[in-house]
């Protein structure tokens, strides 16, 4: 059976590592331009999850699912109410990061949450030409999500601090506002990717695209800014994709490459 969580602590930093639906196996040549296919071995567990933490006394989410019973059923588990969460970070709005923000009745499931978002993505998700390009029930998703969202939503436009301690740093390109977070601790940070890394590949090798990316010249871009922050801070390292539960820190070993170092279980 598979973990629904995997609870972890990172110096003073509590938290769990959610998973929001089940395992996909995916070959990683699916995400790779031609001439980066690899000969064999590309077959992996691709992961869907969000991220719970407790940082200086605040609780808080790094995106919320696909559902709104999965992620709250995870925190009950962890004695953490919807109702105690203060902030939930946004990375971007792929329905596996935000469908869990609204209950059944269209209701907000973090009820006393503030809810962090870039400024370039609330502002594509409010376009009416936006929602106009989407299917009917996406559309409706997102109008919904919109207006529920308007009195809690906190816009955050370039790098800056979200609160003492939790930086927003834009990382363009995987969708339009694609955001990671970093948490200061006592000694290295701790840095949630969102969609950055679909394989630990694009982590050690920043310059390869994804290419099911929007943009993959400017997630490129970001991906060599991010790791090269990254490994510089020995930043322990959450992604939503990598096989769970997508922890692990970087390490430089040339201009061009890094090592990823998975932790809390082996890939």
């Amino acid at each position: 059976m598979e973990e629904l969580f995997h609870p972890f602590a990172h110096e003073d930093i509590e938290g769990a590592v959610i998973r929001v639906l089940e395992d996909e196996i995916l070959n990683v040549n699916e995400f790779l331009a031609e001439v980066e296919q690899l000969d064999e071995g590309g077959e992996y567990e691709f992961s869907y999850t969000c991220c719970y933490l407790k940082h200086r006394g605040r609780h808080i989410l790094v995106d919320a699912g696909f559902d709104p019973d999965t992620t709250p059923g995870a925190l009950e588990c962890l004695d953490v109410d919807p109702a105690d969460v203060a902030w939930v970070l946004l990375t971007h709005a792929d329905r596996d990061h935000v469908a869990g923000l609204l209950m059944h009745d269209g209701s907000l499931t973090y009820p006393r949450a503030q809810h962090v978002i870039g400024k370039d993505l609330w502002d594509n998700l409010s376009n009416p030409a936006t929602l106009a390009a989407l299917d009917d029930e996406r559309a409706a998703f997102y109008r919904k999500l919109v207006r529920a969202l308007d009195s809690s939503i906190q816009l955050i436009d370039g790098e800056s601090n979200v609160v003492d301690g939790i930086r927003f740093i834009p990382s363009a390109g995987h969708r339009i506002g694609h955001a990671v977070y970093e948490f200061s601790s006592e000694g290295a940070p701790l840095v949630h990717t969102g969609d950055s890394f679909f394989h630990p590949l694009f982590a050690e090798h920043p310059d390869w695209a994804n290419v099911t990316d929007s943009i993959p010249a400017a997630a490129v871009d970001s991906r060599r800014a991010l790791v090269a922050r990254l490994a510089k801070s020995h930043a322990l390292v959450l992604s939503s994709h990598i096989p769970f539960p997508g922890m692990g820190t970087l390490k430089k070993v040339d201009d061009k490459e890094y090592e990823w170092t998975s932790m809390g279980r082996e890939f």
